[in-house]
């Protein structure tokens, strides 16, 4: 049997490999402390739980509309304006088997074989390959750490060509906790509104900002801009797999037509339970969880300044992404090589910048507890000595 050539060219995600390695060495007994994880550690919220239970127990289990319940959207609608000021209609949110889902039917629905699709580096570890599924050509602009990771409005404008269909943003950012300012924003506002180009803006990660505020791409050119959000990091509901797009009612519709033909609705119990999470008396959950985040970020940024690591400190997500340049070369020639021997000798995994590209970098999730941070932190610390020593 042979493979369609462009599934040959896609690469199997890092971190769910590397996260996926590393539960396993746990489940053999192995004392693994993990950075690796993309999701939060807390429990899904009480009420989104005892909904889902008891959508089961009252027979929701058949299939709903292709795009969610209304009740869902409506919710969604009104928990977005409150987050972020952002008004949508029903017509405007489909609710999607995943927020990773709703940026694969945005693409699909808009980008041909040959376009051009503009992604910042650092990047998403999927980003690059979800756009070759679908037949476009990634193209990066490179944002620095001189600069926060903030992009550079100019280095955008000049990546735009006459293939260029989609602009991919992703504040805060996963992998380095970067969040953009709204002057940036509105810089880039100015370029794409002159352009034809559609910006996605991955803002999955949105409420989890603990300097100051994130405010959406949206409100800068909601007219020309796919919202990506879900239940995932906000709510600890990774499992759930609930995602949603927010945009103008034409990608929305295709977006539906692309989803009719591949998963269909997403799971009816998850949906109820993901109503109960959006519910005003279940966001207590969103502020205690975002504290408690920015703690663990202090802790982590602290403990690896203290061993003369170079980072910038992320303002959003839960994720930190030092440069380890400076141990590369000797004993470990790349961040795949370093991932390697930290978890086979310290038994400790991080991801390698490879995959985000940013080689000389590694990404650490502080979505585990204090105490494990501290351990973590503390044998990589000893792991890097013996590759200088």
């Amino acid at each position: 049997m042979e493979l369609s050539k462009r599934v040959k060219e896609i690469k199997p995600s890092p971190t769910l490999s590397l996260d996926a390695k590393a539960k396993e060495l746990i489940s053999k007994g192995e004392d693994i402390i993990s950075f690796g994880a993309g999701e939060p550690d807390f429990p899904s919220p009480d009420e989104a739980c005892e909904w889902g239970k008891r959508a089961i127990d009252q027979g929701k289990t058949k299939y709903t509309a292709v795009d969610g319940i209304p009740e869902l959207k409506k919710a969604v609608a009104k928990r977005f304006e409150n987050f972020f000021g952002v008004k949508y209609d029903v017509k405007e949110i489909i609710v999607t088997p995943g927020a990773k889902m709703a940026i694969y039917e945005a693409l699909f629905s808009l980008v041909d074989e040959g376009d051009e699709v503009i992604i910042l580096s650092p990047y998403w570890v999927s980003y690059p390959d979800m756009v070759k599924m679908v037949g476009g050509i990634p193209k990066f602009v490179e944002t620095k750490p001189e600069n926060n990771f903030e992009p550079n409005p100019d280095d955008i404008a000049n990546a735009i060509s006459s293939r260029t269909k989609v602009l991919i943003l992703n504040f805060p950012c996963n992998p380095t906790g970067a969040v953009a300012s709204p002057d940036v924003f509105k810089e880039i506002a100015k370029i794409v509104s002159k352009r034809d180009v559609f910006v996605i803006s991955d803002e999955i990660y949105g409420t989890l900002v603990y300097d100051g505020v994130f405010e959406s791409f949206a409100r800068f050119l909601k007219e020309k801009t796919l919202v990506i959000w879900g239940m995932s990091k906000t709510y600890s509901m990774t499992g759930w797999r609930i995602g949603f797009g927010l945009g103008p009612e034409k990608i929305i519709s295709a977006m539906r037509k692309v989803q009719s033909q591949t998963t269909s609705n997403p799971t009816t119990i998850s949906q109820y339970a993901s109503l109960a999470a959006l519910e005003e008396e279940s966001q207590k959950f969103v502020r205690e969880t975002t504290e408690k985040f920015k703690q663990r970020r202090d802790l982590i940024f602290n403990l690896l300044c203290e061993l003369g690591i170079k980072c910038v400190k992320p303002r959003g997500a839960f994720y930190i992404f030092p440069d380890v340049s400076e141990f590369l070369g000797g004993k470990v020639k790349t961040t795949d090589e370093l991932s390697d021997f930290l978890l086979g000798n310290c038994k400790v995994l991080v991801i390698p910048g490879s995959g985000f590209g940013a080689e000389g970098f590694i990404r650490l999730s502080f979505a585990l507890s204090e105490e494990k941070i501290k351990e973590g932190v503390k044998r990589i610390k000893e792991g890097l000595s013996s590759l200088k020593g």
